[in-house]
């Protein structure tokens, strides 16, 4: 990377951090610690002055922080801008405050007091969980950041039960999925790519040892396939939906290439080819006595069975 783009990346790294250490920059733009006063020279030749003060939270600081007052933004952006943070407001997320705080930054620079009814509603960790989270989500995001190996403590739900174990893993990124947050990464243990929640990480350590990033996994297309987040084998799902469940699938896309077909006007035959095994399980059975499964036939059993059980519950 040229002395330009790393200056710039250590101009943008500390408007979003503030106060870095000289090594943590260091760190982030793969080069020495003398190169990063170097780039603070010429940051300041340009204008942009970079403080420093010492103690255990001390490091390199922007003096002069660019406004945001001649930002232009539109109206539609405004208003879309909003819109998240409503939406992130409505959940439990890693720095949802500074992310308020941003945001409330922006429209008052704007002068944008008109309020939106927007209301967003969505599944929530609990506070004692999300904290626990916090730190890992940090460390977590700096390892794929810098392409470092991590320890990991984990367990996992088993049908026989829970399971803890130690694993080795090459993380590749983080998301969200159901109010609860992830990282995926290549896993030595199961020599492959899996999922993991941060919830369920017992013990972890960001090695130093350092990884080659991985340019054949494409996340966006493999949860494009699947149904949920389980990147299994493909099924070839058939089903037959009646009212008022029917309706409300219609309105949903389920899978990419989905196909539904009415039957009459209460019922639907829903088909798709997906990924996702056990996910799907949950969402058929989710619909009750609306859907019934055509194929496949072990997803027909395996339903059959836990009606079976459920029956013997409340018997």
């Amino acid at each position: 990377m040229s002395k330009v783009s790393n200056a710039l990346n250590m101009y943008f790294l500390l408007q979003v951090r503030g106060a870095m250490r000289v090594k943590e920059i260091a760190e982030a733009l793969e080069v020495t610690p003398r190169m990063v006063k170097k780039y603070k020279q010429d940051l300041e030749m340009a204008g942009i002055y970079v403080g420093s003060k010492l103690g255990r939270a001390g490091g390199y600081y922007l003096e002069n922080k660019r406004r945001l007052d001649a930002i232009g933004l539109t109206e539609e952006e405004l208003i879309t801008l909003k819109m998240a943070n409503k939406t992130i407001q409505s959940g439990k997320y890693h720095y949802q405050s500074r992310f308020e705080t941003t945001v409330n930054k922006i429209l008052n620079c704007n002068q944008h007091t008109e309020e939106i009814n927007y209301h967003n509603k969505s599944m929530r960790e609990s506070d004692e969980i999300l904290k626990k989270e916090k730190h890992t989500w940090v460390d977590i995001n700096i390892a794929v950041n810098q392409n470092r190996r991590a320890s990991i403590k984990y367990k996992s739900l088993k049908k026989h039960g829970i399971e803890i174990r130690e694993r080795l893993v090459n993380p590749y990124g983080i998301f969200d999925y159901k109010g609860a947050t992830y990282f995926y990464g290549y896993c030595d243990t199961a020599k492959d790519i899996r999922f993991f929640k941060l919830s369920r990480v017992i013990e972890y350590r960001v090695l130093d040892e350092k990884f080659t990033g991985n340019t054949d996994f494409n996340f966006d297309k493999v949860l494009e396939k699947s149904f949920g987040i389980y990147n299994d084998e493909f099924i070839d799902l058939k089903l037959n939906i009646s009212y008022p469940m029917s309706e409300i699938v219609k309105e949903k896309q389920i899978a990419k290439d989905q196909r539904i077909t009415e039957i009459d006007e209460k019922t639907i035959c829903f088909e798709a080819k997906i990924k996702g095994y056990a996910e799907i399980k949950t969402w058929v059975m989710s619909l009750g006595s609306s859907a019934e499964v055509i194929q496949p036939s072990k997803l027909k059993e395996e339903i059959i069975a836990e009606a079976h059980k459920m029956t013997k519950i409340y018997q």
